[in-house]
């Protein structure tokens, strides 16, 4: 038996608008099943963003507690680093290098201990790995079950003497993508911050932030120039000239 058209008709007039309790529960169902799909999506979010890299597992995992080879390797690189310092007030050639593990090494134990102002409070456990004319950092973000890791690469060199090339090639909270841009300019801010003069140029149809070191000391009397940089697997090192600068201008007072 078929029904008609006006049957139809007849049968949707008789059945008459939704009651409101039947609306009511139309309404609770689509706004329970957005609740989910928004919960399934920030879960979803979550998971890629607690991502932590291999690199930063390995190298935090291996400097968990102060060790006595650990405690060296800090103390290493404080002393290297004041070792650079006093050839490079001097006039004459100066040269270092560092290894990627005493670096981390005062990163786990001196930073924390001598340094803590050096970082803010959300931030803690920073990590480096060195590989050919590349720096990656890693950095812990808050705290416990709460936290996340940011890692940031970057490709540096040394384009003249004392003028750095900077490019960031992986910026990056767990597998969620940061703006390139945005932390080539927190980069920006921390240089110029130190007085250094710096620019971002569109090169290779990539940017770059190029550091322009200052070469005379506030004391005057002496240039510092940057003439070598190399950056390898686990170590980097660095050489250069100090050289007798302009005399200060002397004050010359006129006979009465």
């Amino acid at each position: 038996m078929t029904v008609s058209t006006a049957d139809r008709q007849l049968i949707s007039a008789e059945a008459g608008p939704p009651s409101p309790a039947s609306q009511k529960r139309r309404g609770w169902r689509v706004l329970a099943v957005t609740s989910i799909g928004l919960l399934l999506m920030a879960v979803a979010v979550l998971a890629v963003a607690r991502r932590v890299p291999d690199f930063y597992r390995e190298r935090t995992s291996a400097l968990g507690a102060p060790t006595p080879a650990v405690e060296q390797a800090a103390r290493r690189l404080v002393s290297d680093v004041s070792a650079l310092h006093a050839a490079f007030i001097r006039e004459g050639a100066w040269e270092a290098a560092f290894t990627e593990d005493d670096i981390n090494a005062w990163l786990a134990v001196d930073l924390p201990r001598n340094h803590r102002r050096l970082l803010p409070d959300i931030l803690s456990e920073p990590r480096v790995r060195l590989s050919p004319r590349q720096v990656q950092g890693g950095v812990r973000i808050g705290r416990g079950v709460f936290s996340l890791v940011a890692v940031v690469a970057a490709e540096v060199e040394l384009r003249d003497p004392n003028q750095l090339g900077i490019t960031v090639v992986e910026a990056r909270i767990g597998s969620l993508r940061l703006p390139y841009g945005l932390i080539l300019g927190e980069i920006r801010q921390r240089f110029d911050r130190l007085g250094m003069v710096t620019s971002i140029r569109r090169l290779d149809g990539r940017s770059v932030l190029v550091v322009y070191i200052p070469s005379t000391h506030e004391s005057g009397g002496m240039t510092h120039w940057l003439e070598s940089l190399a950056i390898t697997d686990g170590g980097l090192a660095v050489a250069g000239h100090t050289r007798p600068g302009r005399p200060p201008l002397m004050a010359t007072s006129s006979s009465p």
